[in-house]
């Protein structure tokens, strides 16, 4: 079993009861596991700002398919990017196109593989989001 600290905190009476009431809404067991859900996402914010480690994660863009050489322009950025790309699933939507991209490889070279997506003309949504996956679970 891995080592826990337990450790007290002081939190006023109306801002833990709303955390209590969006742990009943996200069905956590407790207030221990999302306290640990949060920690475990600012340690892994904090380690994705300073690029120090490998990550993974997913870089989600929204485009007219009808918009000149958008996917082409997309696959040229995937071709030369030097972030390892794990999946690219486009999926229409309503008239567009989302695309997911499931990539590894270090902070900056998935960074710059959003960049480049996120610059294409035609491409209306872009959101990266990242994990550390050597960040310990409770």
């Amino acid at each position: 079993m891995k080592k826990v600290t337990r450790f007290g905190v002081s939190v006023p009476s109306k801002l833990i009861q709303e955390f209590d009431d969006i742990i009943d809404k996200e069905r956590y067991k407790n207030r221990s596991k999302a306290i640990t859900e949060l920690i475990r996402g600012k340690v892994s914010e904090s380690e994705f700002m300073k690029g120090a480690h490998k990550m993974i994660g997913t870089i989600t863009y929204l485009y007219n398919p009808i918009t000149r050489s958008v996917s082409g322009k997309i696959e040229m950025s995937l071709q030369s990017t030097k972030a390892t790309i794990i999946t690219n699933s486009i999926t229409p939507y309503e008239g567009k196109m989302l695309g997911v991209l499931t990539c590894k490889g270090d902070w900056f070279d998935i960074k710059d593989t959003y960049i480049q997506i996120n610059s294409i003309k035609g491409i209306e949504y872009c959101k990266a989001s990242f994990a550390n996956p050597n960040i310990e679970s409770f």
